[in-house]
């Protein structure tokens, strides 16, 4: 599958990577569209320090459910429109105990210390993805990138 790449500061490839297979509670999602936000375009300047590049970016995400992995307990059916959360998190530092997974000290966001969206599908953990319900992806109404 094709996949926009920030290769080094200032170098951007679409290049060739697997396509990703759904796993245990997983979900195989492609992607509709990308925003290229603010973070992005630091990446690419070289203006990002917590980045590790080379990346893929693309945090802001629409996308369409196509498969999910077993073990998959959710409302989700194939053909869903979604986007995502875009953060990891632990769950055994101080902040995940305390319920604050958005504060946690080990977390790597898509496009910043992991691969982002800007490919063609996604294998995210179930719990990452959040139903859509009536927004639209259509171009008229989002200021988004179609890869």
């Amino acid at each position: 599958m094709k996949a926009i790449k920030i290769v080094k500061e200032g170098r951007m490839e679409i290049m060739d990577i697997p396509q990703p297979t759904v796993k245990d509670g997983h979900v195989l999602v492609k992607v509709d569209y990308v925003g290229f936000c603010g973070s992005d375009l630091n990446t690419f300047r070289g203006l990002n320090p917590l980045v590790n590049l080379p990346v893929i970016p693309g945090h802001e995400i629409g996308a369409t459910v196509v498969e999910l992995g077993t073990n998959v307990t959710t409302d989700l059916k194939v053909g869903t429109k979604v986007t995502v959360n875009p953060y990891s998190n632990c769950g055994v530092c101080t902040a995940c105990k305390n319920n604050r997974p958005n504060a946690c000290r080990y977390n790597e966001t898509m496009g910043v210390q992991r691969d982002g969206a800007m490919t063609e599908y996604l294998v995210l953990p179930v719990e990452k993805i959040i139903a859509g319900g009536q927004l639209s992806f259509h171009p008229k109404n989002w200021l988004l990138w179609n890869l």
